[in-house]
């Protein structure tokens, strides 16, 4: 059985984790499996990602039941394969959309928050839970968690380990859809079509932009849309969307007036 199911529907690629008899725990091979999982720059026809767990869980984190792991100062295993599957997880061009149908848990919970977009299941459940193992945290939460839900609530969930629900993630921007279960992979790729639909780069130069607005002064951000705008406009797919809205404001135009002379004109009576 394979570690994680890729299906390519269209512009969308689905990701499951499949490890459902143990919750999908992040094992270095799962993990290694994942980054393998993800598109390469030369794959163009993938246009967006949906990320989600087989079973009741997305993922329960660390396997805890593992073969016992040598502890070295900066973590081996975290640093040559963990890091670099969430940093080309949260850096690829096209929007990555977490399907989280269940308990999201420590990497697990890094996993969903390296994604664009999550939308929860209404059996959702994200808990950092490093600290109750005497860890403190690792695979970037203390990295995306404050930039979601800011530095006080990521505090919070962090250091005490406690378990946020949906609607909770949901009001304080963890994630941004909350569906029925049933509905939560209909809802996750609909959303992955919409995006993936968008003509050219727009989506790709958005994501970048929002990566780097953080560091950026507002002059340096003026210029770095400037700069995107010379890659977006040139895109033969934005060219073509161009022409094709241009032609049914035309058609809409033409229509609207020829309605306005049939108006005009004589009615039989």
């Amino acid at each position: 059985m394979s570690l994680v199911e890729v299906r390519d529907q269209g512009a969308v690629r689905t990701i499951t984790l499949n490890r459902p008899e143990r919750r999908n725990a992040t094992s270095a091979e799962l993990v290694a499996a994942l980054n393998d999982s993800l598109p390469l720059p030369t794959e163009e026809s993938v246009r967006a990602i949906v990320l989600t767990g087989n079973g009741p869980s997305f993922s329960s984190g660390g396997d805890l039941k593992a073969a016992p792991v040598p502890i070295e100062p900066g973590s081996r295993r975290m640093r040559e394969v963990f890091n670099p599957t969430i940093l080309r997880l949260a850096t690829l061009p096209v929007p990555v959309i977490a399907a989280v149908n269940g308990p999201a848990l420590g990497a697990g919970l890094s996993l969903a928050l390296a994604a664009d977009l999550r939308v929860a299941s209404s059996r959702a459940v994200f808990s950092s839970g490093f600290v109750d193992v005497g860890l403190a945290t690792d695979t970037g939460s203390s990295f995306f968690l404050p930039r979601l839900v800011g530095h006080g609530r990521a505090f919070d969930i962090l250091t005490t380990g406690r378990r946020v629900g949906p609607e909770e993630a949901l009001a304080i921007g963890l994630v941004n859809r909350v569906v029925d279960h049933e509905e939560l992979l209909p809802a996750a790729v609909a959303l992955a079509e919409l995006l993936a639909a968008k003509p050219g780069i727009a989506v790709p130069a958005l994501k970048e932009l929002l990566d780097v607005a953080g560091g950026n002064s507002l002059a340096a951000q003026l210029e770095a849309e400037a700069r995107m705008y010379d890659r977006a406009a040139t895109h033969p797919h934005r060219i073509a969307a161009k022409k094709a809205m241009v032609a049914k404001m035309s058609s809409d135009r033409s229509a609207a007036s020829a309605g306005d002379r049939s108006l005009d004109s004589p009615q039989p009576g």
